[in-house]
């Protein structure tokens, strides 16, 4: 008998049938199921088929069906009902009908990643089926908010995705602000899991990057909807995820006009510089690690612009004080940004290492070689100054040289340059796809080590 719930999506709980019982509205589980659980399962926030109050069209829970079949397979004889029985129970598997041997057929409802691996075992085994329903989501219909993976968003989009992960997911998931861009707009991310053990990661430091607002966005994603996947990292860790941390530039890449071009590859904040008439600065060299020296300009005009000052930026202003306020418990930073296909590890700055370098590397060999299995994509993985150039203020390096955060990375997402900043929306996906391996693969990994020491 299950006397306590385990951290899944509600999805999952509505297709692992709990044993029957009245439902309980979600606040009411959660608090039974702290009180009734060991310390280790303290981490559910409960949804139940029978919830009420989803907009119609809306999953259980508010779970997206992108790229969701519904297949229909022909029970030729008892191989192929084993077959079948054999994903009863996984999660990302729904039995519309049941694989009894009483109907010559029986769909069910698949998620991508298993929908692949079903079909080719049904392929390998001789027996037949059909694609009924080719993307359940188009039937399903919106999922409650307006983002997608298949489309770069507005920071509004990202925003309404956030409220709706937190009305959704409440117990595990909540949003959280760390303060207001140049313009106004707020600084806000998602927090997930419940652990002691806390990992921030952020993107859309530069504004034109924009697949690093969606692959966070995707984490988000997976560490909510699909948190099924994570219980063992979510109950050990807190994850702090903040798509777009310079909105402003953002934004301001995804206005028209006669000066579009120009704006689409804009990399800066969009604050005011005194005395001159080139507006912001690079918040990538705006950290105080070793501030305004190489790799940074004191041109206000210059891409590459360090500020007046170190923290000259809110947003990085912002950043800082959160972090700081947090250091005890921090113990990772992860940074997203594009292109090249590279993962650094500390500094930036100049050739020197941290005292502890073998140990970041091996961290980050352990998500490469991640990535590879996922994909087979290719990631360089060293410092970014052996790799790419020396650039001082980087936020990864203040993260590890300054906030004492032990674990700090940045990621150069997809591509290695053959559509750079205007990488197609159609490889949003399979980014994010392989980003997810890698990240969970990087928390673990450093929280083994941690937990010998």
């Amino acid at each position: 008998m299950v006397n306590s719930f385990d951290l899944l999506s509600s999805r999952g709980m509505a297709r692992s049938r709990p044993p029957r019982s009245p439902p309980l509205v979600p606040a009411l589980a959660l608090v039974l199921a702290l009180t009734a659980s060991p310390i280790a399962a303290r981490v559910h926030v409960q949804s139940l088929p029978a919830d009420a109050g989803r907009p119609a069209g809306q999953g259980v829970g508010g779970e997206d069906y992108q790229g969701h079949q519904v297949l229909k397979v022909f029970v030729a004889d008892n191989g192929t009902l084993d077959l079948l029985r054999s994903f009863e129970g996984n999660p990302d598997v729904d039995f519309w009908t049941p694989a009894s041997g009483l109907n010559p057929t029986v769909d069910v409802l698949v998620a991508p990643d298993v929908g692949r691996r079903l079909k080719e075992e049904l392929t390998r085994s001789g027996a037949s089926y059909t694609v009924n329903i080719e993307d359940v989501q188009l039937l399903v219909g919106r999922s409650g908010h307006p983002l997608t993976w298949t489309a770069y968003h507005s920071a509004d989009d990202h925003h309404q995705y956030m409220d709706f992960i937190e009305q959704n997911y409440k117990g595990l998931c909540e949003t959280f602000s760390i303060g207001t861009s140049t313009e106004g707009r707020d600084l806000r991310g998602v927090k997930c899991g419940l652990g002691k053990r806390e990992v921030w990661i952020d993107g859309g430091i530069h504004a034109r990057e924009w697949v690093s607002p969606a692959v966070v966005s995707c984490l988000i994603r997976e560490y909510s909807q699909r948190s099924v996947n994570h219980q063992d990292l979510l109950r050990k860790h807190t994850i702090y995820m903040l798509p777009i941390l310079n909105p402003d530039g953002y934004e301001y890449t995804r206005s028209g006009g006669s000066a579009y071009r120009r704006r689409r590859f804009w990399r800066k904040t969009r604050s005011r510089n005194p005395g001159s008439s080139c507006i912001g600065a690079d918040p990538n060299r705006n950290f105080d690690a070793h501030w305004g020296e190489t790799g940074s300009s004191m041109d206000p005009c210059s891409d590459i612009y360090a500020g007046s000052r170190p923290f000259s930026e809110p947003e990085t202003r912002a950043l800082r004080d959160f972090l700081l306020g947090r250091v005890h418990a921090m113990k990772m930073y992860i940074s997203f940004h594009s292109y090249s296909q590279m993962l650094f590890v500390p500094y930036a700055f100049s050739k020197e290492r941290p005292a502890d370098y073998k140990e970041l590397l091996r961290v980050a060999k352990a998500g490469e070689k991640a990535i590879r299995r996922t994909s087979g994509k290719a990631y360089r993985v060293g410092q970014a100054s052996q790799l790419l150039y020396e650039a001082a203020g980087g936020s990864d390096d203040w993260a590890k040289s300054k906030a004492g955060i032990k674990y700090s990375f940045t990621f150069e997402l997809r591509d290695k340059g053959r559509q750079g900043f205007l990488l197609s929306a159609s490889q949003i996906e399979d980014t994010c796809t392989e980003i997810v391996a890698a990240v969970d693969t990087m928390i673990t990994t450093s929280a083994e080590q941690d937990d010998k020491a």
